[in-house]
Parts: C-alpha cells; structure tokens; sequence
C-alpha cells in the first residue's frame, strides 16, 4: 500500500468546502487561513474527491456534505483510507462512554500496521486528530465536547445508503441487483460505518427501504436481507 497513514490535523470539511468554492466559484480564500493549512485540505481533498464531484459536493447542505467526506474517507483504498477505518473501528470497541485517547489510539494504529506487515508507517497523534475532524463533524456528532465517544441512535438514511453500497462493492464491485445477507459481520460494520448503536439498525433500516425506491429491505426473524438494483447517483441524496 504506498502513499501516506498520515491524515492532516489541520484538515477539516468546512475547509474543504471552503477550497471547492474557491474552484467552482472563484471564491476568495479566507485572510485568517493559512496556506499551510490550505495545501494541507488540498492533500486530503486530492485523494477523495474527483473533478467531477465538485459541483454536486456544493449542492449538498452541510449535513450531507459532511457525510459524504465520511464516506469517501472510509471507504478510501488509499493508505489514508486504512488509517481512518481502523481509528474508527479503535473508537467503536474500545471507546465507547470513554475519553479519547490519541497516544493510545496511534499506537493501536501503528501495531496493527506491523501486524498487517505493513511496517512502520507515517502515523501520528495528529493524524488521529486529523481523521476525528471528519468523524467530529457527523451529525449528531458521535464525540462531545469533552472529547467522550459514544455511539448515536440515529444516522441520515442516505448515511445508511452509502455503507450498504460500500458493502456491495467490497462483495462484488460494481455488480448490483443480489440479495446480501446482513450478518453479523455486516451488521457491525453498517454500525461501525454509521457509529450507530446495533438497536438502532432495523428502524433506520425500514426508513431506507421506504424512502429509497431501488433499495429493498427484509426484516425476518431469521435474518436480515438488502438488495441494491443499482447504484445511488447524486440526484439521489440532493
């Protein structure tokens, strides 16, 4: 996996969308950012959004906004991408009602690149704050403002859509239209993806199903089933 582990601290959404209307818009830049912090939202921008995103990205209200940078950030093949999965997954089993801990959570960081051999990798405890701008900024917001991590009981349905469709493609690319048995694997990952509580799941689960007309949701006592006929597109979520 090459590139950087690193996730810029000074890297947030705000900015981001700040630098996406400077580009679409022509925009001036704020005189209180600095250029270092500019070229540093630049660097994570680069890696997760395309040219072709933009204009759709500065349609989206500040929720959805958010949202999406939390998508593209997790379900990044880029290292950054490993680096802000396994901050997340850090959180989700050992830190819920807990304090954040950065020096704890970049050493479990960096153990586990050496367990995945991928040895020692650009990782800091302002990369953890770098990937908590992103999670931080998820409404309502999973950490508060004693820096404690808790899981939320709810998440916006297109939040839900995208960690379904992030399964889909980690199963079969781009291949839609099965049915896929929710797991326990997968559920907790939807959970993980959504830092919602499991309990939560099956409501938020029926919302996706009535609100989403490609999207069929199956609730038995035997399990739990969603299939995609497609895709999302942006005229989806807007």
């Amino acid at each position: 996996m090459k590139g950087s582990f690193h996730i810029q601290e000074s890297a947030k959404p705000k900015i981001i969308r700040i630098i996406l209307e400077n580009i679409k818009y022509g925009c001036d830049l704020p005189d209180d950012i600095k250029a270092s912090t500019i070229r540093a939202n630049n660097i994570i921008k680069n890696k997760i959004i395309s040219d072709s995103e933009v204009e759709f990205l500065l349609e989206m209200d500040e929720i959805t906004f958010n949202n999406y940078l939390h998508y593209k950030m997790y379900s990044s093949e880029e290292p950054i991408g490993w680096s802000y999965r396994n901050v997340i997954d850090i959180l989700y089993n050992e830190y819920i009602e807990r304090k954040v801990n950065y020096q704890d959570i970049e050493q479990k960081v960096k153990e586990r690149a050496y367990e995945e051999g991928l040895g020692s990798i650009s990782f800091s405890q302002k990369s953890v704050i770098g990937a908590l701008n992103f999670i931080k900024s998820l409404y309502p917001s999973p950490i508060n403002e004693n820096n404690v991590f808790n899981l939320r009981d709810y998440c916006q349905s297109h939040l839900l859509l995208w960690g379904i469709d992030y399964l889909y493609k980690k199963q079969w690319g781009e291949e839609y239209g099965s049915l896929m048995l929710l797991d326990e694997n997968k559920i907790e990952e939807l959970c993980k993806f959504c830092l919602i509580e499991e309990n939560a799941i099956d409501n938020l689960l029926k919302d996706l199903d009535f609100i989403y007309d490609f999207v069929e949701i199956s609730i038995k006592m035997f399990g739990k089933y969603v299939r995609l006929k497609r895709t999302w597109t942006f005229e989806d979520v807007l």
